[in-house]
């Protein structure tokens, strides 16, 4: 498979794939509230067919699958070869015959013209190298009047499940770039930007609504520590802070966590944007 972006590529064939299915039960979890808000604003309905951008390791396209019933399809697109793997696992496990996977990047592959009535993305739009050519290959995969609805991280700053335990970890480091216009994280995080990008490659009807959804990081502390201590932001920030500091950084971290702990583990909110919208 040839990607247009070569880096994620090779970032979603390895480590970072690797990282992912290492534990994607527990990542899945973390970011249940987020899959349900997605679809509680996509409503799919029996029958529909679904594309799943950036499935991941298909908790999303499971999901999807069982909204849309036997006589609806969805088929789940990313260009992680394992995280593929344990996506085809959990459909084999579900024993879902309406499913199908593929490695391939939707940003150029060629798909079915008005083959799909809704495309759905739980954060796998965020990577495109080119989100202008992206979405306009996605247009035309919809049918006239199909839908499309993704959920994007607003910035940083907004996200208390990143800054809480992040003002606690740059006592000891420092925050590198997160923003920029190339793929990641963050990029979709504007909506002025992602309402240009979709208006101009042909939808209409944009919606960008901010949505805070509670995320829950883990059953206690230190499975809440250890999660956040292994996202970019955290890896990042630990980064830049000596090793022999590591230890009472991730202190830092528990304690600052403790006041957001309850009797079902640690709770901290998310920032999300909601983007819908409808090919004409």
């Amino acid at each position: 498979m040839t990607a247009a972006n070569q880096d994620q590529h090779d970032a979603w064939n390895g480590e970072s794939g690797q990282r992912w299915i290492s534990d994607a039960d527990g990542r899945d979890r973390v970011m249940t509230s987020v899959a349900e808000t997605l679809f509680a604003v996509a409503r799919l309905t029996r029958g529909e067919r679904v594309l799943d951008i950036g499935c991941g390791c298909g908790a999303t396209t499971l999901a999807a699958a069982r909204a849309v019933g036997s006589a609806g399809a969805v088929l789940g697109v990313d260009v992680s070869d394992p995280m593929l793997g344990i996506a085809r696992q959990r459909v084999a496990d579900a024993a879902l015959d309406n499913v199908t996977l593929l490695q391939a990047d939707a940003q150029t592959h060629r798909f079915v013209p008005h083959g799909v009535d809704i495309a759905i993305s739980r954060f796998g739009t965020m990577f495109f190298d080119d989100p202008a050519a992206a979405f306009a290959n996605i247009a035309r995969a919809l049918r006239r009047g199909g839908r499309l609805c993704i959920a994007t991280w607003q910035p940083l700053i907004a996200n208390p499940w990143l800054t809480t335990p992040g003002g606690a970890l740059l006592r000891y480091g420092s925050l590198p770039e997160t923003g920029g216009p190339g793929p990641g994280m963050f990029a979709q995080s504007d909506p002025d930007t992602i309402n240009t990008v979709l208006a101009g490659a042909g939808f209409v009807d944009i919606d960008i609504r901010p949505v805070a959804v509670p995320l829950h990081l883990g059953t206690d502390v230190d499975a809440a520590t250890a999660h956040l201590a292994d996202t970019g932001v955290g890896r990042a920030v630990l980064a830049t802070i000596p090793t022999d500091q590591h230890p009472a950084a991730l202190d830092a971290v528990r304690e600052a966590l403790g006041d957001h702990l309850d009797d079902d583990g640690v709770h901290l909110d998310g920032a999300i944007l909601l983007t819908t919208a409808t090919t004409p």
